[in-house]
């Protein structure tokens, strides 16, 4: 199952805007393409909810991203990059 990417949250557009464009067409596009397929791989921001996770990307985990997962609705929303690269 393939989840719907819902877009970026306008803090995440924000931070999208300064980051290096090999790094959101590289890491962070290909990253955002794996959690599309499998969402569960991010992990829970606590362990009482699901809805917000968290993921790193990059060779070295240099970024991480904050997602909000719907499983119902089958949507990914990326609310927060941190890229420290």
């Amino acid at each position: 199952m393939t989840y719907r990417f819902d877009g970026f949250h306008g803090r995440a557009l924000y931070e999208l805007n300064g980051l290096p464009e090999e790094v959101r067409n590289g890491p962070l596009l290909e990253r955002l393409l794996q959690l599309l397929e499998a969402p569960w791989d991010a992990v829970p921001e606590r362990a009482d909810q699901t809805a917000v996770r968290h993921a790193f990307f990059g060779a070295g985990g240099e970024g991480m991203l904050t997602l909000l997962v719907d499983d119902k609705a089958e949507t990914l929303r990326i609310l927060d990059i941190l890229w420290m690269g």
